[in-house]
């Protein structure tokens, strides 16, 4: 597996995991999601406009779109299983 999907992967699987667990709370996980969705769509824009197009800086900026819009996924899912912790 290329190391790129393998990090989406792992990104989109960690999150909602982590949620499950009670780490984060709510409105930081959707504040996460917008967040992430709107840098990543102005990342992938950026990446491929003609002064980035097939150079180093572009390529970095796509590589920053794929993680971040996976980042965005992986917190939409982690709204669906979210736990509370526990109170001690």
């Amino acid at each position: 597996m290329p190391p790129l999907i393998a990090a989406c992967v792992f990104l989109i699987a960690f999150i909602p995991w982590a949620a499950s667990r009670g780490k984060f709370h709510i409105p930081g996980y959707g504040g996460l999601a917008v967040l992430g969705l709107a840098f990543g769509l102005l990342l992938g824009r950026l990446s491929g406009t003609r002064r980035f197009f097939g150079t180093a800086a572009g390529f970095s900026l796509a590589v920053m779109f794929f993680l971040l819009i996976a980042a965005a996924v992986g917190c939409l899912l982690a709204l669906f299983s979210y736990r509370p912790p526990l109170e001690e």
